[in-house]
């Protein structure tokens, strides 16, 4: 059995990125309610049971005013796409982004996948203001504001 194609996506999910302040900003950012975390997680654990080349889209949402306010990036321009692809590929060293218009794809490493699971248990636990990679390749992870 596939699990990662059996999978669906409950919750919120958001991924966006930062065309100003780079210095202090680079990369990827994501956001996560509950019911996203957790759908998150388990598509994580789903892809790795599948093993290579197992991979599965995400629906993206844009971030909200409120969620832009964790990082705190005052008023720098952003960008969002509208899907996020993931595939498990244990060839990549550690990630691999790659951006095509509104839709991103992460083709990640065993290692890599791990650092993204503890940071999507973080953003479960309310902690964030971390990343995980360097420069353009990195991903921010931040807490889901409450309303």
């Amino acid at each position: 059995m596939n699990r990662s194609h059996a999978w669906q996506q409950h919750g919120t999910m958001s991924l966006w990125s930062y065309r100003d302040n780079l210095r202090n900003f680079p990369g990827w950012h994501l956001g996560a309610d509950a019911a996203g975390g957790v759908s998150l997680l388990a598509l994580l654990d789903a892809l790795g049971i599948d093993g290579a080349g197992a991979t599965r889209t995400l629906q993206i949402t844009a971030p909200s005013a409120a969620q832009l306010a964790v990082p705190n990036n005052r008023d720098a321009q952003w960008e969002a796409p509208t899907t996020w692809r993931l595939t498990f590929d244990d060839g990549v060293p550690f990630w691999q982004w790659q951006v095509e218009e509104r839709r991103v794809s992460l083709r990640l490493g065993s290692e890599a996948m791990a650092d993204l699971r503890h940071g999507v248990l973080d953003i479960a636990a309310g902690r964030g203001d971390h990343s995980v990679g360097h420069g353009a390749q990195a991903l921010w992870f931040w807490w889901w504001p409450h309303r």
